[in-house]
C-alpha cells in the first residue's frame, strides 16, 4: 500500500505534464475592414472563422483555418473625380 500512492501520484504528475505540453491557441480570423469595425465597436465585434495552431509535445505545429459562412464587408467606396 505505501508504494501505490507514490506510483499514483507520479501517473497523475506525468499525465498532467504531458497535457500541458501540447498546447491549441486560437485567434479570430479577421479581414481589414472587420478590424477597423472591432476598433469602433468594442462591445459587437466581427470575425469571419477562428484559426488554430496545436504544438504537439515533440515541437511540431500544425494550423487549421475553419472559416463561418458570414459575407465578406463591402469594399469601402471610392472618390471619382468629376471634369
Amino acid at each position: 500500500m505505501k508504494k501505490i500512492i507514490p506510483i499514483l501520484l507520479v501517473l497523475m504528475g506525468a499525465a498532467i505534464f504531458s497535457a500541458s505540453a501540447q498546447e491549441t491557441k486560437t485567434k479570430p480570423v479577421t479581414t481589414p475592414t472587420d478590424k477597423v469595425h472591432n476598433v469602433i465597436h468594442k462591445h459587437h465585434k466581427i470575425s469571419h472563422g477562428r484559426k488554430y495552431v496545436h504544438k504537439s509535445a515533440v515541437g511540431k505545429k500544425t494550423e487549421a483555418e475553419v472559416r463561418t459562412t458570414k459575407t465578406e464587408a463591402a469594399a469601402p467606396k471610392k472618390k471619382i473625380k468629376k471634369d
